[in-house]
């Protein structure tokens, strides 16, 4: 059942076209946005790359909405150690009052949290799935976002998989 509402920011649109379950946004989601910072990031300048084509297409399907920021002066005030997409991300789950920042970016984590914006990240979104349900092959999924350059230490994978060895 879909509960959450969430702000989406670049990396997780792009990851998760990567390694094939970019439907779980619509899946898990009962509303997702993004920034029109993260729109220009990820369909408009990112044309050709993974995640453009189903970013588009989500927001043409209407299950993706662009949403513009009211607080500019937050956003630069966040822009001194962020960059713009994340900036915009925190900011609009601020003024939507949303459930969660879908970011995996450690520093902009961190800047949410601070500002009492919860957030959650691919692996999150993988570990909410099968908690409810999909048949998602966890190892599998996270072993190709490691080979498409997402950033895991080694350490941390041998903890999330040390059973399975």
């Amino acid at each position: 059942m879909k509960v959450f509402r969430a702000v989406a920011d670049s990396s997780c649109l792009i990851g998760l076209a990567q390694i094939e379950l970019f439907a779980l946004l619509r899946d898990l989601f009962l509303e997702v946005y993004i920034s029109q910072a993260v729109h220009e990031e990820v369909v408009v300048k990112g044309r050709g790359e993974p995640g453009s084509n189903e970013t588009e297409s989500a927001v043409k399907d209407g299950w993706i909405s662009i949403k513009a920021i009211n607080d500019g002066i937050a956003v630069d005030a966040l822009r001194t150690s962020l960059g713009r997409g994340e900036s915009e991300v925190i900011i609009l789950c601020k003024e939507l009052r949303v459930d969660y920042a879908l970011i995996d970016e450690r520093t902009a984590r961190y800047k949410a949290e601070i500002m009492d914006v919860k957030t959650m990240g691919i692996l999150g979104l993988i570990d909410l799935a099968i908690e409810m349900g999909f048949s998602i092959d966890k190892e599998k999924s996270v072993k190709r976002l490691r080979e498409v350059g997402f950033r895991l230490s080694d350490k941390l994978y041998r903890k999330m998989f040390s059973d399975s060895k």
